[in-house]
């Protein structure tokens, strides 16, 4: 072979060994670097009035299936200045000039990869009222970052949340998706479960006109001392079957039995004078003291409860079966507006937070008598058809109503704000999805205060 020719060929064939990765052991496939699929900016909505800020986060995934939130790298865009601005940083400030109502959408693009948010994945920006305001200048921005990041919050995506006074929202924010991709919004319906309670609370205050004129019998029944437990509190499935005819209603569900053949409107003597978290306390109450609605059919019944609370036109609640203590299906806009209603004073249940409470815990009987209490780990109390999350130790002093499947409502115990945390897990575990979300409501509410971010 000419030497020329030789030397070419020698050339040719070391580069294919060490293209091939030499003909030595190993031989393994070489590591790639996950690209950068999509990117999506959170929390993918917010309420500010004038003047209000809130910070957003960008997040990219990968396509190793990993999912990072992205801190440099990032510009922003705002499809209308006039409404709202979006710093380098993603800080996003409301014009002074911005118009109530208006909403401006905020894309995010990565500039390395091109990458931009797409109208799902893009956060829009309402301007509501400017009420007496948040009490501190950083109180929705520490709020949207708690929500967004504090490890309590992440646990539970997705969710909404929302944080008010008696005028207006004034600061709220979806986090996270669910496995379609959707973001939970302020009008996304879902089984409110024992956040019913609350309001079936609301409705008998407002029907006597004030707290003071409840009956001793009310105040028995509404924190669950009647003794009437035989109904349960079981949430993954229907506790007022449908009768065969009639109205399907709470004189109807009161005529059937739980599994050892007790009727629901029986009393349980063992109960009689001691908390019991049962919803049997409620049903009874209406069969026995509200014949405006014991007879109505589940098609009708929370349109006659919304219109004695004075909402008939702001809400539209809707029971999936005539449960009153967990039959609601309704959304985190329309509780954010009864509980607006509370704080205004329209509704009467204003005085009634924190009365004739019971202690509501059953793992130390030497301290409270509680027959059965969900909150078990917690030494909470239980007042008007609500709790008073006021454990010595980890307690601070809220209103709430959390909900087998994880919708939480509150309201303050200086009675200034209200909060709500809309979320839906597809199983009722007892309260514990209702727990889990309290323990992000307590951290956004610290947020809210103080306005540093927990």
């Amino acid at each position: 072979m000419n030497s020329r020719y030789r030397r070419v060929w020698l050339l040719l064939v070391t580069a294919t060994l060490s293209a091939c990765g030499g003909g030595g052991g190993g031989g393994g496939a070489q590591e790639v670097t996950p690209t950068l699929l999509s990117i999506a900016l959170s929390p993918l909505a917010v309420s500010l009035p004038v003047g209000g800020t809130a910070q957003l986060k960008v997040t990219g995934t990968y396509s190793d299936g990993t999912v990072q939130t992205l801190a440099a790298g990032e510009t922003f865009q705002s499809s209308d200045s006039g409404t709202a601005t979006v710093s380098g940083s993603g800080l996003v400030s409301v014009a002074a000039g911005a118009t109530v109502g208006a909403t401006a959408t905020i894309t995010a693009t990565d500039t390395a990869s091109g990458e931009r948010t797409p109208a799902a994945d893009s956060t829009v920006v309402t301007v509501v009222p400017t009420g007496p305001g948040p009490p501190t200048a950083s109180s929705v921005s520490a709020a949207q970052s708690t929500a967004s990041s504090n490890a309590n919050c992440t646990a539970i995506e997705p969710f909404y949340w929302e944080v008010g006074d008696d005028t207006a929202t004034l600061a709220s924010g979806s986090v996270g998706t669910d496995t379609a991709g959707a973001p939970v919004t302020s009008s996304t319906n879902v089984s409110i479960a024992s956040a019913s309670k609350w309001i079936y609370g609301m409705y008998v205050v407002q029907m006597r006109g004030a707290a003071a004129k409840l009956t001793p019998q009310d105040i028995n029944f509404l924190h669950f001392t009647s003794g009437y437990t035989y109904m349960g509190t079981d949430t993954t499935s229907a506790t007022c079957t449908m009768p065969a005819s009639g109205p399907d209603s709470i004189n109807a569900c009161l005529t059937l039995t739980n599994s050892s053949g007790e009727r629901f409107d029986a009393r349980n003597p063992a109960t009689i004078g001691v908390f019991d978290y049962d919803s049997g306390h409620e049903e009874n109450h209406a069969g026995q003291f509200q014949p405006e609605i014991n007879a109505l059919d589940t098609s009708v019944l929370g349109t006659a409860i919304a219109t004695e609370l004075g909402l008939n036109n702001v809400i539209d609640l809707r029971y999936s079966q005539p449960l009153l203590a967990g039959g609601v299906f309704d959304n985190g806009g329309d509780y954010a507006a009864i509980l607006r209603s509370v704080l205004n004073g329209q509704l009467k249940m204003l005085d009634a937070l924190g009365t004739n409470p019971v202690c509501a815990w059953s793992n130390d009987p030497t301290t409270c008598n509680a027959a059965y209490s969900p909150v078990f780990t917690l030494q909470w109390h239980y007042s008007i058809a609500h709790w008073v999350e006021d454990d010595s130790n980890t307690g601070d002093g809220a209103f709430s109503s959390p909900g087998a499947f994880g919708f939480y409502p509150w309201i303050e115990a200086n009675k200034l704000y209200y909060g709500v945390i809309s979320r839906y897990t597809p199983t009722g575990s007892g309260l514990q999805n209702g727990l889990a979300s309290q323990s992000c409501g307590q951290e956004i509410r610290a947020a809210w205060d103080s306005g540093h971010p927990q």
